[in-house]
């Protein structure tokens, strides 16, 4: 039987239609006191929510806001005496599924009713038959040529069912084909990187960012927010964006990070405009392979180099207190604002030592609910809330993805390697080329270190040392990784914010 919540400060006057719709089989709920309806629904799970527009205290609006900021995905109708269509385009914007106006005739409420609760009945009985479609074309697909642009369309679409599908058996069969498209990905990466450095049929790489997607912002609007959230992987960016809606309009892109896909290489590559050895061969001062210290000098020169003579700002956000302070240090503040947030990445690599973090994300699909847990919390969203009321521009992207390592690979050259578990660099380097790229020549990657020698994993590998395998590999299995070639690091959002 489906549960109908009806919330409405005159509900008494609405009995009538309450016992028409009881009479069809639907259980109906009323609720007089709009302040009651997000504990009910925290309680109690709904069909169907029938919300009137005008009421004491909170409005309609409030309640729906309210809804969909809690992750309530029931559909909502909302009751009103206005046609008006500003009212109509800001209920839609929340999330509202249809409008019932005011007098009600129940031919009209019933139509309502009938209508979404069997559209939502066929669409989870069609999902099967569409996931199989879904499922044989991506199989298809990547057994023939592909290119980037059929990577980005590949990972997104495989992103947006791994969020929605709900039945187990699927969703563990698309977590399957995720781990056969980041086996043939790594392939394609295989073959194809080192031509897209020398610009053949490339895509958009981590040097091109900002020159791409800032400068032209820049060019127009007198404050433009270039904000990189740190190790923020799609399936979290699509998490945020759905609390992002309401205040902007998003222009959505995507682009690559270049290898590794680590943050001393693939942020110093968007600040700087340049590949690592290009950066360590101009400003050898500002490369370090362990860090990103010199964040504002590289945006600077590659900024003015473009003649861009602008103010520019550049804000790291560390721990709490950075946090804290953030709304205080940019508000007032003009020319280009440069923010850094590092708290996605501090989660990352914490998950392991923090057992609390670890219960809440033991996965990909933990984390992606506690990264909109934080999202909906933070400072950074609340300045972003308050900086829509200003005609400016945000671009809001990342330096890298991350991905849940799973399967242990051993990897030689003693002592001197480098720390990072999905890459390591150092003079002896040997790991085995299933599952990593090695690199012998760095140069062809345009990677520094004459002499050095690298190792990337490829699909959810991690290194691990020859002396005691089996610890290191209890230690790190099932851990948050970067730096390494899957589709989770690599194929990385860039959205551009406007303000409505």
């Amino acid at each position: 039987m489906n549960r109908i919540l009806w919330i409405d400060d005159e509900i008494e006057l609405l009995k009538p239609h309450i016992l028409l719709l009881e009479k069809r089989g639907y259980s109906v709920t009323p609720l007089a006191c709009g302040e009651d309806t997000m504990p009910l629904l925290r309680e109690e799970k709904f069909d169907l929510i029938l919300l009137d527009e005008i009421m004491p205290g909170k409005d309609g609006l409030a309640i729906l806001k309210e809804i969909r900021e809690s992750g309530i995905d029931s559909p909502v109708v909302i009751v009103t005496k206005s046609e008006d269509e500003k009212l109509i385009d800001k209920a839609y914007e929340r999330a509202a599924h249809d409008f019932l106006i005011k007098p009600i005739k129940f031919p009209q409420l019933l139509s309502t009713v009938k209508r979404i609760l069997e559209r939502e009945k066929m669409l989870k009985s069609a999902i099967p038959q569409e996931y199989t479609a879904f499922y044989n074309r991506v199989q298809t697909t990547i057994m023939q040529k592909t290119d980037w642009k059929d990577w980005i369309s590949i990972y997104s679409e495989l992103t947006k069912w791994d969020i929605t599908l709900e039945e187990e058996d699927l969703k563990d069969l698309n977590r399957e084909l995720i781990s056969t498209c980041e086996r043939e990905f790594s392939r394609f990466i295989e073959d194809e990187y080192s031509f897209w450095l020398k610009g053949e049929e490339a895509p958009i790489l981590s040097p091109d960012v900002v020159k791409l997607f800032l400068v032209p912002q820049a060019m127009e609007k007198e404050r433009v927010y270039f904000v990189v959230l740190d190790c923020l992987k799609l399936d979290q960016w699509f998490s945020i964006k759905s609390l992002l809606n309401e205040f902007y309009e998003i222009e959505e892109h995507y682009y690559y990070s270049i290898l590794p896909s680590a943050t001393p290489y693939s942020r110093n590559s968007i600040y700087s405009g340049l590949f690592p050895s290009e950066i360590a061969s101009r400003y050898p001062n500002y490369w370090d392979p362990e860090a990103n210290k010199f964040e504002y000098e590289l945006l600077v020169n590659q900024l003015r180099s473009m003649k861009i003579d602008r103010d520019i700002t550049h804000i790291r956000v560390m721990n709490l207190q950075d946090a804290e302070l953030l709304k205080k240090r940019v508000v007032g503040l003009k020319g280009i604002i440069s923010i850094v947030i590092n708290f996605l990445d501090f989660v990352v690599h914490l998950r392991k030592e923090a057992e609390v973090i670890h219960e809440v994300a033991p996965d990909e699909e933990g984390l992606r609910s506690l990264t909109q847990l934080w999202f909906s919390k933070s400072y950074l969203f609340e300045l972003l809330k308050e900086l829509s009321r200003d005609n400016i521009s945000i671009i809001l992207t990342t330096d890298h993805g991350s991905i849940f390592a799973k399967k242990a690979t051993v990897i030689h050259g003693g002592k001197s390697l480098s720390r990072n578990l999905r890459y390591k660099y150092g003079p002896a380097l040997r790991c085995d080329t299933r599952h990593a790229i090695f690199i012998n020549e760095p140069s062809q990657y345009k990677l520094p270190g004459k002499g050095i020698r690298y190792g990337i994993a490829k699909e959810n590998y991690y290194f691990i040392y020859p002396t005691h395998p089996h610890e290191y590999e209890r230690e790190y299995k099932y851990t948050f990784q970067h730096g390494g070639v899957s589709m989770q690091e690599m194929i990385l959002p860039c959205a551009i914010l406007s303000t409505r």
